[in-house]
């Protein structure tokens, strides 16, 4: 799952909208951004198959961050941070925790069976990327649903929805284009190019929300 991810940082905006959304948007794919790290440095392990469906990737070995334990522990140091650095109260420290917490269950939905619970087996996962259509609506709906929500909760000037709407279609065509372009040639590639994509977009977020502000003046 890639934008289907983001779907929590937007609905935690609604809820806490104190939190930048660049910082959430961060939380959303704290797992993930550890992962490439330990990838690259050898702790965790996967390769490229680029006949499977919707995603190529077979998850050999990634206990340290997205086994389920791993995922308390990583939503545990998301929610002292946001108390300890960021100075938010425990509703919004929550807020940011539940964000990381997320991580695995929304993997859990569309991964083959490679999320481990602790380190090895049992490893679960529902397969929803073996039905490329059905991931595909799957991760654009709560998308949609979520940057709604937001919206409104927040809420956004009528006027100025356009942008959230505009940063939006801006994710879906980013996830449409991963999954009918090309499968990126090497493992190294395709993390490289996730890590960019997770600075990227909490940085159009940051950009989306302070257009925002300058507009309720």
């Amino acid at each position: 799952m890639f934008i289907g991810h983001y779907s929590a940082s937007f609905v935690a905006k609604g809820v806490a909208p104190s939190v930048p959304l660049w910082l959430l948007l961060v939380a959303a794919q704290l797992v993930d951004i550890a992962w490439g790290l330990l990838i690259f440095s050898g702790v965790e392990h996967a390769t490229l198959d680029a006949t499977l469906p919707s995603s190529p990737l077979v998850l050999q070995h990634m206990p340290y961050t997205h086994s389920l334990v791993a995922t308390f522990v990583w939503s545990l140091i998301a929610f002292t941070l946001a108390k300890k650095a960021f100075h938010f109260a425990t509703r919004e420290s929550v807020a940011v925790a539940l964000v990381v917490a997320s991580h695995w269950f929304f993997d859990l939905l569309v991964h083959r069976p490679d999320l481990p619970l602790l380190v090895n087996a049992p490893k679960l996962g529902f397969g929803l990327w073996n039905y490329p259509a059905l991931a595909y609506g799957l991760e654009i709906s709560l998308l949609l649903f979520a940057v709604w929500f937001c919206v409104r909760a927040m809420p956004v000037r009528a006027d100025r929805r356009r942008v959230w709407y505009g940063f939006a279609l801006v994710l879906a065509v980013i996830q449409t284009m991963i999954l009918i372009g090309p499968k990126p040639p090497t493992l190294t590639a395709m993390v490289a190019f996730a890590l960019l994509l997770y600075v990227t977009i909490p940085y159009a977020g940051r950009w989306v929300e302070r257009h925002q502000r300058r507009a309720n003046y």
